[in-house]
């Protein structure tokens, strides 16, 4: 039975306008709204489209930029690595920028696609002035250690060029011998009050570190030498000598280190200018932890219905589900053509017979099949453009971008794994009641082509692929054993990921169907009663079971 919409969500949609022929604004959740897992609080910009080209465009700074999927499990605990350099690497902020870009998002599809990242997270640096058809896709960084990652960037920013700076520019290259004190102040501008001279071993990056370490401090510029004996041409005794803090009268200003390292020349001179009242580009913001985030209005009433009512498939979900597929991860494969484009082709004939859109949506798809049938490869650029060129012939497809039954108690939980796992359990049980239409296997190995080929989370796509050839996704010849082939593997990755980072507190990644749910399903002590799990399996989602709660219609068009 399909379950309507109680008086709680009526009330809730006056905001709505009711015009003849029934609800016809397209609208969006709290949760569906544009979330990152970043802010500026953490030194990391979050960018999109058109905004994210520009900023690689921009002179005189480098660029670290982290691409991911919000929905991917090791992006989501890349997070406090990442965030903990970010912060750190704020001292730099006179050179570089640190970015984030969502390959989740419908505005960075073509981006993600043009600069073809195939697995999330991937970590980019970009030089000064960048453009990518001129300077191609960036240069990958490790994302193993954050170390490794400070030491590339270091090698990366002393190359890079800082001609158009606003700020005092940075000279990494070594004093030459022709070089003096004026002449050194002289390619600085005149507010400059200080110059610390470093003297940098072979194979040592100690004045390189030192140089950027005291970039927040505007007063004092750094300069490089490889060689000992140059600092008697500023008048000064190289003799187990260092370091020398040069005003620009040349008088030099004692400085004593702890100890020969980047940190502590650092820190003695950043002592000597706070006692001479010089400041320091200030530091990020100490704030109080952000409160915890709850779903409020519309999406606060579902959530209490989802976690007080059993299992039910809610065609919001299916509909997220779908046009994520659509619109996001397929087309972001640069070219698709021969075992990926079989892949696409599987999975858009499966969306096309058991489609649950409306009339619009069906036609949607039906085209999108008979366009594929006629060519062989197509560019991801180009499906996205036949699919929005298809859809704007039609009617609203997607009229609403909510999850339901997906919903998460908090933002970035949940929502679009949870979708695809529910739309290809619907498959299975669908396929079944239609046994003449694919072979049985054929859903799960259209799952297979789109975890091996589209979807964007790398680590994810990998353990899929892993446990179906465990599995022997191979050995299915019956169209129930697919239902519960489909069911074991899910509960087999709920299994490995109870507890992780991506794990949901209201919505545990627990074995289902639960005993509360499906008592019949479980033997005693342990086990399962697998004909009473494909019975209820079947009947949870069926097509005929399948709610339209939470969106702007009663029934399927």
């Amino acid at each position: 039975m399909i379950r309507l919409f109680g008086l709680s969500f009526f009330k809730s949609l006056l905001f709505i306008a009711i015009i003849p022929g029934g609800f016809s604004v397209r609208f969006r959740s709290a949760e569906a709204e544009k979330v990152s897992l970043y802010s500026r609080s953490d030194n990391v910009h979050v960018v999109e489209g058109l905004v994210f080209q520009k900023a690689l465009k921009a002179p005189a700074l480098g660029k670290l930029v982290q691409y991911l999927n919000i929905f991917c499990g090791h992006c989501r605990r890349f997070v406090p690595i990442y965030k903990k350099l970010a912060i750190d690497l704020q001292k730099w902020n006179r050179i570089l920028r640190i970015f984030a870009v969502d390959c989740a998002q419908e505005d960075n599809v073509s981006v993600c696609r043009d600069f073809e990242i195939k697995s999330t997270p991937t970590l980019r640096y970009y030089h000064s002035n960048f453009v990518k058809s001129r300077h191609g896709l960036g240069t990958n960084l490790p994302i193993e250690s954050s170390k490794k990652i400070v030491d590339l960037l270091v090698k990366h920013l002393a190359k890079n060029d800082y001609t158009g700076t606003k700020e005092l520019k940075p000279i990494f290259a070594p004093v030459q011998k022709n070089e003096t004190a004026k002449s050194i102040f002289g390619r600085f501008n005149s507010k400059l009050l200080y110059i610390l001279l470093v003297f940098q071993p072979q194979n040592s990056q100690i004045g390189i570190l030192t140089l950027l370490d005291l970039l927040p401090y505007p007063d004092v510029a750094v300069r490089i030498l490889n060689d000992a004996q140059l600092f008697t041409q500023f008048g000064l005794k190289p003799s187990a000598r260092n370091i020398a803090l040069l005003d620009r009268t040349g008088k030099e200003h004692p400085l004593r280190p702890t100890e020969e390292s980047s940190s502590a020349y650092v820190e003695s001179v950043a002592k000597f200018l706070e006692q001479n009242k010089h400041t320091r580009i200030p530091k990020l913001p100490t704030t109080i932890a952000p409160k915890e985030v709850l779903p409020q209005g519309m999406d606060a009433i579902i959530l209490k219905k989802v976690l007080a009512s059993p299992p039910v498939v809610y065609q919001a979900d299916l509909e997220q589900a779908l046009h994520q597929l659509l619109h996001i991860e397929i087309p972001k494969a640069p070219l698709i053509k021969g075992e990926k484009f079989l892949a696409l082709y599987r999975l858009i004939q499966l969306f096309n017979r058991f489609n649950p859109l409306n009339q619009d949506g069906r036609k949607l798809l039906f085209r999108l099949e008979s366009h594929l049938k006629t060519i062989k490869k197509i560019k991801g650029a180009e499906l996205a453009n036949k699919v929005t060129e298809i859809e704007k012939s039609l009617g609203k497809v997607f009229k609403i971008f909510r999850y339901v039954g997906c919903i998460g108690s908090k933002p970035l939980m949940r929502g679009i794994t949870c979708s695809f796992w529910t739309l290809f359990h619907h498959l299975t049980v669908m396929s079944a009641q239609n046994p003449k239409v694919f072979k049985p296997g054929f859903v799960i190995f259209a799952l297979f082509g789109f975890a091996k080929y589209f979807f964007g989370c790398t680590e994810c796509a990998k353990h899929f692929q892993q446990m179906a050839k465990r599995r022997n996704v191979e050995s299915v010849r019956s169209h129930d054993e697919e239902i519960l082939w489909l069911w074991a593997a899910h509960n087999e990755v709920n299994n490995r990921l109870a507890g992780d980072a991506t794990e949901d507190p209201k919505f545990p990644k627990v074995q289902f169907p639960l005993r509360k749910h499906c008592p019949a399903c479980h033997k005693k002590p342990n086990g399962w009663n697998t004909a009473e799990v494909l019975k209820y399996l079947k009947r949870i989602y069926s097509i005929k079971r399948v709610s339209f709660y939470g969106l702007p219609t009663l029934r399927r068009t």
